[in-house]
């Protein structure tokens, strides 16, 4: 069965500190992959398999920029080029692993694994409030939850869970989020913005502030899907009569498998990017949102892992931007799968 994410997309391989001059290993896509860093710094990405007996290279080492496998001995030059066979003099002419391309923004490390000439032709996405770190602090985080990446990607375009996953970070005087204000959509894209009634801080935002509880502030939320495989929030707390503070967090979503996706979580503020006791704070407390948000995904993976089951959802309002961006992911997959059947027509016949 076809899997429900498209590969002709950009996805996040690695956080740029996870890589270096050793060999990381990592399924992305349902594919093994390996990724290290050369003498120069430039990270390459190759299948993680030997040609000769399917021998993890990752379970190998490297001398100086070539890879070498720990079973007996093969080596590869970073672009996947067989050039060693210590048991004979002479390499198979042609002998060589798939590499993949590769293009490092920091703190992201991201990979192309669909149809190769594709890749230069759509570069990866950009974060339109980050992007080239002015301003901002921010840490990052690697996180694996057990299902499948478009639950994620619904999840975070539809925050009205928080009044029962989340209590305690709703402003006291908001019963309900209101309607959202405006859902923009594109060919490849999904973005919604929802502003909320004034009300005081919640213990949360007076904590990262500085503010007593007591001040009166409004929220603008926007979230975006920017492509199956990012994600970004903005929450912006906008003082009566005083400053904004901003919140950015990105989520990278790569599918390791069709039930099991990689989450690569960058965190950023844009004021007092001094004060590390509001960094660390906030570190926690999206790292204990993140784990009780995989709980539940992982939850409704099961569910929808018993024998026999299937997705019989119904929809609300809430879920606009989700069923949109569902929308978006599928058109992509149906047309690499129509690309992919008629390319096979075509060899047949020839």
């Amino acid at each position: 069965m076809r899997p429900n994410y498209p590969f002709n997309c950009w996805y996040v391989a690695a956080l740029s500190d996870e890589v270096g001059q050793g060999l990381l290993a990592r399924r992305l896509l349902d594919k093994p992959v390996i990724l290290y860093r050369k003498a120069s710094g430039e990270v390459v990405a190759m299948e993680d398999r030997c040609v000769h007996r399917a021998f993890p290279l990752s379970e190998g080492c490297l001398d100086g920029d070539r890879v070498v496998c720990g079973y007996h001995g093969f080596k590869y030059d970073p672009d996947g080029t067989l050039v060693e066979v210590p048991s004979q003099e002479n390499v198979p002419p042609g002998a060589g692993i798939r590499t993949y391309p590769i293009y490092e923004t920091a703190p992201f490390v991201w990979i192309w694994l669909g149809e190769p000439g594709a890749a230069a032709l759509r570069p990866p996405p950009r974060v339109p409030w980050y992007l080239d770190g002015s301003g901002w602090v921010s840490t990052t985080e690697v996180l694996r939850v057990e299902a499948n990446f478009l639950l994620l990607h619904e999840h975070y375009l539809d925050l009205t869970d928080v009044f029962v996953t989340h209590p305690e970070v709703v402003p006291p005087d908001i019963q309900t989020l209101p309607p959202l204000n405006e859902v923009e959509i594109s060919e490849r894209s999904v973005a919604y913005t929802r502003m909320t009634p004034p009300s005081r801080l919640a213990p949360w935002e007076s904590a990262i502030t500085g503010l007593p509880e007591e001040s009166v502030a409004t929220r603008r939320e926007e979230g975006t899907f920017v492509s199956p495989a990012l994600h970004t929030q903005h929450y912006a707390i906008e003082v009566d009569g005083g400053d904004a503070y901003g919140l950015l967090r990105i989520h990278g979503f790569t599918p390791e498998s069709p039930g099991a996706t990689h989450v690569f979580l960058q965190m950023a503020r844009n004021y007092a990017n001094d004060e590390d006791t509001i960094t660390e704070y906030l570190r926690i407390m999206f790292h204990e949102w993140a784990a009780r948000d995989t709980k539940v995904l992982e939850t409704i993976q099961r569910q929808l892992e018993e024998p026999g089951a299937r997705r019989r959802d119904i929809n609300v309002k809430a879920d606009r931007a989700a069923i949109r961006a569902r929308r978006i992911v599928m058109d992509m997959v149906d047309d690499e799968t129509g690309r992919f059947a008629l390319h096979r027509i075509l060899t047949a016949s020839d």
